[in-house]
């Protein structure tokens, strides 16, 4: 067997790919992107809806996304942002929540853990880590309220959902 595409280590097998695997979809980038989120733009201890994540997420990946995210939430007839729910997303909150940094409480929303919150304190150590998520998420803060997310959702089922 070709030992460069195989590699077998007790019964795992890893194929080798062609193509590196973008930052953005590394479950460790977006692991580090949601606790960053909980910490820097939700609630402390009344957490973060599913789709505040997905919306906060699809925001950091570009500068204009954000401002549009940032202008709809500090005004009342700002364009709707675009909500966009990405499936790398939901993989990184399933192991967030396995690797204890996370819980979903019974509120429904997303919260960190102690854990959580010591692996945000790293990340905040050095500047160079997640630079610009940090800048955009500081921008953000916490002005994209609960109010907000129900008032967009609204306009969005209400505007572009089909029966």
């Amino acid at each position: 067997m070709d030992r460069q595409n195989l590699i077998e280590n007790n019964g795992i097998v890893f194929n080798a790919k062609p193509d590196a695997v973008p930052y953005n979809y590394r479950v460790s980038y977006k692991v580090s992107q949601i606790c960053l989120i909980l910490a820097k733009s939700c609630w402390g201890r009344s957490g973060c809806l599913p789709v505040k994540l997905h919306m906060i997420s699809f925001a950091l990946c570009s500068k204009s996304t954000m401002d549009k995210l940032v202008n709809f939430a500090l005004n009342e007839f700002a364009d709707t942002p675009i909500i966009r729910f990405d499936p790398a997303v939901n993989r990184a909150v399933t192991f967030a929540i396995a690797d204890n940094l996370i819980i979903h409480s019974k509120n429904g929303k997303y919260t960190l853990t102690d854990k959580g919150k010591k692996f945000v304190e790293e990340i905040d150590k050095d500047p160079t880590v997640l630079a610009a998520e940090k800048l955009d998420l500081s921008e953000l803060s916490k002005k994209l309220t609960d109010e907000k997310i129900k008032q967009l959702s609204y306009i969005w089922r209400n505007t572009y959902a089909e029966d």
